[in-house]
């Protein structure tokens, strides 16, 4: 099963980073706001898989990434069967100190903005929110 480790990140008021997936019917979860992060290659640490993906994505580092839970998503219509390494930090950069380099669109949203989101189910439940 496919392993991908996603970082659930804050900034110092406790906004949340998320990023708008492309919306193409090609890719799971089209048009939808989601965390960084990405596949565990070969050999690779979730840790260090979701450092090396925010990195790729952003182009900056996230600080504290702490393991928040590791968890199966199977037989769900929106997207294939895996494994999800959860994690969560903090990031203390603005967006104009970030450089987008896969989706439409880099934000930061208050608790409130977030629950009201178009963001995948499985993930909802183990958000440290």
């Amino acid at each position: 099963m496919r392993q991908v480790a996603l970082a659930f990140l804050t900034d110092t008021q406790d906004k949340i980073l998320l990023y708008l997936r492309d919306d193409r019917p090609d890719i799971s979860y089209p048009g939808y706001w989601a965390l960084l992060g990405g596949g565990i290659e070969p050999g690779e640490s979730p840790l260090d898989a979701v450092r090396r993906e925010i990195r790729e994505e952003i182009g900056c580092d996230a600080h504290g990434l702490a393991l928040v839970r590791k968890f199966d998503v199977v037989n769900n219509p929106m997207c294939d069967d895996h494994t999800i390494y959860l994690f969560s930090g903090k990031i203390d950069k603005k967006l104009e100190e970030m450089r987008l380099t896969e989706g439409q669109e880099l934000r930061y949203f208050t608790l409130e903005e977030f629950r009201s989101l178009k963001f995948p189910d499985p993930l909802k439940p183990y958000c440290p929110v």
